[in-house]
């Protein structure tokens, strides 16, 4: 089992496969989908990019990301991180995530602030670009 984990550490390092936030929290159940895996959700858990989250009935889950932006997401949500970036020394921002489906609460950090031209919400009518702070938005099906 030790070697499992080594394994899989040194598989992520050798990638370069940094977390991009944390499941700060969590209510109900919910999946990541991680390389073709799924795998239960849970607080505490680092977030990379393209991972996949989808959620159930009654669940919220609020997450943190690297710059300080907050996303709280609710039941029956798909919600990926297709890109992340966040290196203000070199200037470098991109916060691009998808909402398939489902309800999400955004609150900007840095780079929504720093550059706020860098961050896209993807929803099934169109991007969401930020000028503010805060919003919410709700999909469909």
């Amino acid at each position: 089992m030790k070697l499992f984990f080594f394994l899989l550490f040194s598989l992520c390092f050798a990638f370069g496969a940094e977390p991009v936030a944390v499941v700060k929290e969590l209510q109900g159940n919910a999946t990541v989908k991680r390389n073709a895996l799924l795998y239960p959700l849970h607080k505490g858990d680092y977030l990379y990019r393209g991972d996949t989250l989808q959620t159930t009935k009654n669940t919220d889950i609020g997450l943190s990301f690297n710059d300080g932006t907050r996303i709280a997401i609710g039941s029956e949500t798909l919600f990926v991180i297709d890109e992340y970036l966040f290196a203000p020394a070199q200037k470098a921002f991109q916060f691009n995530v998808h909402l398939p489906k489902g309800s999400m609460v955004f609150e900007s950090g840095r780079i929504g602030k720093l550059a706020p031209e860098k961050v896209k919400i993807k929803v099934p009518q169109g991007i969401i670009g930020i000028r503010g702070t805060k919003f919410a938005v709700e999909v469909e099906e």
